[in-house]
């Protein structure tokens, strides 16, 4: 029986998407919808923080609740780079609350980002696919770890590298390429990774390649992160308004709790930048299988220690109230 309670006392919810909330690329369990239901009636707020765009939150996610519900939900989206939120309708605003992406890039920069990726591509002899569920991604490619998934998602662009994230030495070295070990695993990002910061830093744009989830490259703006999202609301009457939050609601923490499956440092630790942005003494909690000696110091991360993990062991969670 798992040891990590529901908190009864919790007011905001922040909450990664991908594999936390729901599997990639695939809606939300009926089961998890109900469960996220029941928490926004009971008026608490939901803060979806993800690397993932504001339109793929919306099908997989909030298209899903009922729309008078949706009011008291925020998605930080792209990690953070824009913050939506809906109207008392429960339809998304008509613009984001800020856009860091609009205030740091002029046209001539994002267009110059998408020829890096393009030109990423072609160096790597990747094979670039459109997004789609996992399963049927790696039955399509057949194992090939030059395949990947590429999606533009306006203030981020995102590599799916999901069979070239983890591979053996021999494969490794059958590709030709200089894939250092790195953390015990052979990892083709690492080298892809390396060559973007080159060539985004020889045009002197302010977006950098960072390892994401369990093997995604995330091409995001310089300087924002999870955190981005959570300081905004924090800083704005407007959102706390509308939300109906005050200030002294964040102090006290356990009003507030996180939840992710990204917290090791040594694997990106995505949603670890969210703690940083709250008290220490806020649990969030890892719905992955990691490894605390990975935790950033100072915060209270702990590991669900139920009999399912990921977007299921959030369930199972949910259901444990």
């Amino acid at each position: 029986m798992a040891t990590v309670k529901f908190n009864e006392q919790v007011k905001v919810i922040i909450s990664d998407v991908d594999e936390t909330i729901a599997d990639l690329y695939l809606d939300a369990d009926p089961r998890m919808v109900r469960e996220l239901e029941t928490l926004l009636a009971e008026g608490r707020v939901l803060v979806l923080v993800s690397g993932q765009g504001v339109k793929n939150i919306e099908w997989r996610v909030t298209d899903h609740l009922t729309p008078p519900l949706r009011r008291r939900v925020m998605i930080g989206h792209c990690t953070g780079s824009e913050l939506w939120g809906f109207d008392e309708e429960g339809n998304l605003r008509t613009s984001p609350y800020y856009s860091v992406y609009e205030r740091e890039l002029d046209g001539s920069q994002k267009k110059k980002w998408r020829e890096i990726i393009q030109q990423l591509a072609s160096e790597f002899e990747l094979e670039v696919f459109e997004t789609m569920p996992v399963a049927e991604f790696r039955k399509k490619t057949k194992g090939n770890p030059l395949a990947v998934m590429l999606e533009d998602r306006g203030p981020q662009i995102t590599y799916e590298v999901v069979n070239g994230h983890d591979l053996h030495p021999d494969k490794a070295k059958q590709l030709g390429l200089k894939i250092p070990e790195t953390h015990g695993v052979y990892d083709l990002r690492v080298p892809i990774l390396k060559r973007a910061e080159l060539l985004l830093s020889k045009e002197r744009l302010p977006v950098t390649p960072r390892l994401a989830g369990e093997f995604a490259i995330d091409f995001a703006i310089k300087g924002v992160s999870k955190a981005t999202a959570i300081k905004n609301i924090l800083e704005n009457e407007l959102i706390l308004s509308h939300l109906g939050l005050t200030k002294e609601i964040f102090s006290e923490p356990d009003n507030l709790e996180v939840w992710g499956d990204s917290f090791s440092t040594v694997r990106g630790g995505a949603d670890g930048k969210i703690s940083e942005a709250l008290h220490p003494h806020v649990r969030s909690i890892t719905f992955r299988e990691e490894d605390p000696g990975e935790f950033p110091d100072r915060y209270n991360i702990v590991v669900w220690d139920g009999e399912d993990h990921l977007h299921h062991g959030l369930l199972e969670y949910l259901k444990s109230r």
